[in-house]
Parts: C-alpha cells; sequence; structure tokens
C-alpha cells in the first residue's frame, strides 16, 4: 500500500519577532549534558540564570499586556512557571511596599518549588551535586519580577533537590536588599558576548601552553644534565639560576643532600623548623621499613615561622629516601600548582640521580668487599699483589689498621627477611662510612660482617668513636635487633690480617654487657690468647676445672656456669643468685659440689683469679660457651 500526502498547515497568529518555543525536558537535559561537558559547571550556571532570565522577561512581558494590578502580577508569576511545565507547583509569600505614584519601593518573598525539572534531570544524569543546580528556575524568578516590578530583583536558591534535601527552597529581593550577600552571584548574571568568551578561552589555552612549553624546557635541561652525569647539588643550582625558587633535598632523617638560593643561616633556621614539624606531626612522616614502602603524601604544602614549604616526597627502590623542598616567604602568594608539576620532576630526577650514585657506590663496596674475603681466606698469598689490588680499589693497605666484626641477632628472622635485612645492614654501613668518611672494607664471614678500617696518624677520632656512631646508627635504624661489635688491636702489617680477625672474634666472643668492645680492654686475657698458647691453656684448663668441662654432662653445664657468675661477681652470694634466679640453699649446694668437683677454694683470691682467667681464656677461644 503507499500513501501520497500533501498538505499546508500555519500559525497565522505567531509572533515573528517575539514567538515562544516549546521544549521537552529530555531534549533540555541533553543540551545541559553537553554544555557541561564542553564549557564547565560555573560557566554552564551563568548561561543557564541568563537563559531562565530571559524566560522570565517573556513571561512577565505577557502579563504586562493584560492590565493586571501589582498584586495579580506578582501572583501570575508562579502560574506561569508552572503552565511552563518547569516546576508542578510552589508555595510563596512576600512582602511588597508600594510608593504614592504605584513604584515597587522594596519587595521580598521566599518559598518552595515541586518537582523542579532541573533538578530532576540532574539527579538522573549526574548524580547529587555539591550546591543547588536549579540556574533556569532562578534566572527566570529573577528576570519576572525585575520585569513587573521595575528594578531588579534577584532571587537565590537556598535548598535544592538536586543536592539531596527534601525540597527546592528559595528567597527573592530587590538587588539593594541582598547587600554584600549576593555579591558573589552578580556575575552570572552579566551576558559576555562570544568574542569575550572566546578570548577567555583562547587565553587559557595560551597559558596552558606557555605552562606545558615552560615544563618541556625544564625537562629538557633536567635530562641533559643527567645524561651529562651531573651530579645533585650541580643540577640543583642550575634549576635555581632557572627559577630563582630556593630549593633543598633531604633524605629521609632531614639530612641535606643539596641546596641552593639559602645562605647558611637560613639553611639552619629550615633544618630546625623542618626537623621540629616533623617531631610534632611524626604520623605523617615514615618511620618503619613497612612506612617506607608507601607514599605518606604527594604534596605537602607548610607555613611555617620562616618559609612556607612546599614538599614533595622521592623514592629509591621502592622506598621513600627524601624529600624535594621549594621554600617561600609566604606560601600563599605562590603559584603551588605549577610549581608542585616543576618540584615533582626535580624529585624525579633526584631519585634518578641518587640511585645511580648508590648502585655505582654499592657496587665498588662490593668489589672491596669480595677482596677482603680474599684476604681472610687467603686467596691472596704475594703482599706485593695485596698492595696492588688495594690501590686499585683506593685502599692504601700500608696504612695501620683495624679489624671489627659486627654480629647482629633476631631469631624471628626468615630466612628471605634475613637476605634482605643483610642488605640493608651493608648499606647502612656503607652510607655510615661514606658520611663519616670512614675508610672501610665491608663484607660477610662466617656470618658476620666484617669491617676493615685503615687509619691515618691525623685522624682526630677514636676507633671506639667511629664504632659507637656505627652501633647507635644501626640500633635507632633497626630496634628489634641486637647488635655487637668486636675491634681489634691496631695492624700495621696485611699479611697478618687473620691475627686480627683472630683478636676480634675472640673480643666478639667475651662482649657479654657492652655493644663496643676493643680487644685491648680486655686486658690479661687478650694476652693470654695473643700469645697463641692454645695447647698450653687447653692443659690447664683440664687440670684445673677437670670434670666441669664434660660437655656430654647438662648438670657439668650448669655448675660451669654458676662458676663463671660467681666469679665474676666476686663471690658475692646475693648478686649471683640474682642472675642466677635461683634460690641461696641452690647456690650453697652448687658451689660446695664445684668445690669438692675441683677441689678447690674459691674464697680464696689466687685460685678465683685464675679459674675466671682460664674460664674467658676458654669463651675467647670459642671452647666453651656461657
Amino acid at each position: 500500500m503507499i500513501i501520497h500526502t500533501t498538505g499546508k498547515s500555519y500559525n497565522h497568529e505567531l509572533d515573528l519577532l517575539n514567538r515562544k518555543i516549546v521544549t521537552p525536558e529530555s531534549a533540555f537535559g541533553l543540551l545541559r549534558k553537553t554544555l557541561i561537558s564542553n564549557i564547565g559547571q560555573e560557566r554552564l550556571k551563568g548561561f543557564l540564570i541568563r537563559f531562565g532570565w530571559e524566560m522570565g522577561v517573556y513571561d512577565a512581558d505577557q502579563a504586562l499586556k493584560e492590565k493586571l494590578t501589582i498584586e495579580e502580577l506578582f501572583k501570575q508569576g508562579p502560574i506561569y512557571h508552572c503552565m511552563n511545565g518547569q516546576i508542578s507547583g510552589a508555595e510563596y509569600e512576600g512582602r511588597v511596599e508600594i510608593d504614592e505614584h504605584q513604584q515597587v519601593v522594596s519587595l521580598m518573598g521566599s518559598g518552595t518549588w515541586e518537582n523542579s525539572y532541573e533538578a530532576l534531570d540532574h539527579l538522573k544524569r549526574f548524580g547529587k551535586s555539591e550546591h543547588p543546580v536549579c540556574h533556569t528556575l532562578i534566572g527566570y524568578a529573577s528576570g519576572f519580577m525585575s520585569t513587573i516590578s521595575g528594578q531588579r530583583v534577584l532571587a537565590k536558591e537556598t535548598a535544592c533537590i538536586g543536592k539531596g534535601d527534601s525540597t527546592c527552597c528559595w528567597v527573592l529581593k530587590t538587588q539593594n536588599e541582598w547587600d554584600e550577600e549576593l555579591k558573589d552571584e552578580l556575575p552570572y548574571y552579566n551576558e559576555e558576548p562570544i568574542v569575550k568568551e572566546l578570548q577567555y578561552t583562547y587565553e587559557q589555552l595560551l597559558e596552558q601552553k606557555n605552562t606545558v612549553t615552560r615544563l618541556m624546557e625544564f625537562q629538557k635541561v633536567l635530562t641533559e644534565e643527567i645524561a651529562n652525569g651531573s651530579n645533585l647539588q650541580t643540577i640543583i643550582d642550575i634549576v635555581y639560576n632557572l627559577i630563582q625558587i630556593p630549593i633543598l633535598v633531604q633524605d629521609i632523617d632531614l639530612r641535606s643532600i643539596a641546596y641552593a638560593g639559602l645562605s647558611q643561616d637560613e639553611f639552619n633556621k629550615v633544618q630546625d623548623e623542618m626537623g621540629l614539624y616533623m617531631k610534632e606531626n611524626s604520623s605523617i612522616f615514615p618511620q618503619t621499613r613497612k612506612e617506607k614502602h608507601q607514599l605518606p603524601f604527594r604534596k605537602k604544602m607548610i607555613q611555617m615561622d620562616h618559609h612556607g614549604h612546599l614538599i614533595v616526597p622521592f623514592l629509591i627502590e621502592k622506598e621513600v629516601f627524601g624529600y624535594c623542598t621549594f621554600l617561600y616567604n609566604d606560601i600563599n602568594t605562590a603559584n603551588t600548582e605549577e610549581d608542585y608539576m616543576l618540584l615533582a620532576r626535580i624529585a624525579n630526577a633526584a631519585s634518578l640521580i641518587l640511585l645511580n650514585e648508590k648502585t655505582r657506590f654499592e657496587s665498588y663496596t662490593r668489589m672491596k668487599g669480595i677482596f677482603l674475603e680474599q684476604l681472610l681466606n687467603g686467596a691472596i698469598s704475594s703482599k706485593k699483589e695485596i698492595l696492588v689490588k688495594g690501590r686499585y680499589i683506593g685502599v692504601n693497605l700500608e696504612l695501620p689498621y683495624y679489624l671489627a666484626i659486627l654480629e647482629y641477632k633476631n631469631p624471628s628472622l626468615a630466612l628471605e627477611e634475613e637476605f634482605h635485612f643483610q642488605e640493608k645492614i651493608f648499606e647502612t654501613i656503607s652510607q655510615y662510612s661514606k658520611r663519616e668518611e670512614v675508610n672501610s672494607l665491608i663484607g660477610l664471614y662466617e656470618g658476620n660482617f666484617i669491617l676493615f678500617i685503615t687509619r691515618e696518624e691525623k685522624e682526630k677520632r677514636s676507633m671506639e668513636s667511629d664504632m659507637q656512631g656505627l652501633y647507635q646508627e644501626l640500633n635507632k635504624k633497626y630496634p628489634n635487633f641486637k647488635f655487637k661489635l668486636g675491634v681489634s688491636n691496631e695492624g700495621n702489617r696485611i699479611e697478618h690480617l687473620k691475627q686480627q680477625y683472630e683478636e676480634a672474634s675472640v673480643t666478639l666472643r667475651l662482649n657479654t654487657a657492652r655493644q663496643v668492645v676493643l680487644y685491648k680492654s680486655l686486658g690479661i686475657v687478650g694476652l693470654l690468647i695473643n700469645s697463641n698458647n692454645r695447647s698450653g691453656i687447653k692443659m690447664l684448663a683440664n687440670q684445673e676445672l677437670g670434670p666441669l668441662l664434660n660437655k656430654e654432662d647438662p648438670k657439668m653445664g650448669e655448675l660451669m656456669k654458676t662458676l663463671y657468675i660467681f666469679l665474676l661477681n666476686g663471690g658475692k652470694l646475693e648478686q649471683t643468685l640474682l642472675d642466677l634466679s635461683i634460690s641461696m640453699s641452690g647456690l650453697l649446694y652448687r658451689v660446695k659440689k664445684i668445690e669438692n668437683l675441683i677441689d678447690k677454694d674459691l674464697r680464696n683470691p689466687t685460685d678465683a683469679y685464675q679459674l675466671l682467667l682460664l674460664i674467658e681464656s676458654l669463651i675467647a677461644l670459642g671452647e666453651i660457651s656461657l
């Protein structure tokens, strides 16, 4: 079937210069959604308010043609509003003051709208808003009331379904009666020509283009300097000359790595105020190993007493390593958004440079550690070859030296965790040696860390002071571990390195109370062991201690420990029973049994001193462990 139709349709009453167009809600919603995507919420608000204003002015002009009274005109507004389909109903009350010439002097009103199409459409398309969304309705009410009253009347939405309120509420006043309360809303009523809109958009695009260009040029400078092998201080100096903002790069413990644009006094003030801030806000900054794997913040802005700080953390090998900071007199006046993009690139450059330095330094240090292990194993026998290889790695092996053994303990440490922890200890010792200018070789030998440290006569710090500093740093970083350091006597001939190792081992075995012990502090026990008279010591021990050396009998082990503690305490029963956690009668029984077994009077000072020396010598030789 084919149907042909022809015809004509006209609306002869249509006023072509002042026509009204009916638009479905869905079509208007689509227009609103498209405008939000293209010009944003803020500019859309101004557009819709002006759009609603024009609709209100049109309906007011139509109402004025009907020669209605002022009161009737005011009531006509909500009626038109409902007839247009913008709302389904309204409740309102108001007060209008009119002078003798029938001119409006003041006007105030308030009310609610039911089923605002604008609020419902916004919920459907975008969900809840943070602010009222009935911009067209606000514009309509303002335009209608301004036209019929002959002066500027503005409406404001105080509650809105579109932001989760139970109803849409509004307030209406003349512009003069609003005073300063509606000052921020006035720009939305002022129409800007499309040329100005385009100019604004162009200026924004130009600004963004200039920002991107500056960032690209900045990144190019950083990349070229990194590629040329420049160190971090050189790069920080170049960056400061480019942007003229003081810069500070610190490690996680706030030790300075590099800075530019600060005098020494300013630098000290920054260090002090940042240290105080970190102490008062310790929860913000990473402390434990687990926290160091998580960025505490991407950027942080702080205004302190002397400077404003813009801080960006940076990572090395997935751990927070330190912070890059821009410093301002007043951070509130700074362009922190653009500066943050610059600072983030500096942080990335710092990560790359420091990772490269860390890798290079650790590789070099490990190479020296392997050389140390070869020396201890006797893999290099020629003194000449030893000295030549020492020069290759930057160590003068003809200088006096010490050997230190570092022991660490944590019973709960799993095997795979121990390997990771060894890496961390190695890194900490390396960083400490570099920072404190301790010329050392670091290696692993027989399950402990070995430090070969050369000393020059001009050095002011003592060996004990250096080792105490290392212990304190390790103890601070790894509080759940127990560390001990045994340090040899000073050695003068590298071919006798094994002897220094034995001295450090003896010191470590006898180290029961202190964390750092030097071999020279062992006194006569050290001299006995240093004589290398091992067989003589063992023979005398067997003669004097006899049955107490029977390792297969656990009771003999208990008696040997009791004897050692008793002798260490100078024969004081009260202290000994506290150390052993036994009763007085039990202690007296043990002392009597020991005296019978070895046929000695433990109250005799000569016998007691000789026995204590023998036991400590056996401990130092590794023959017994108590």
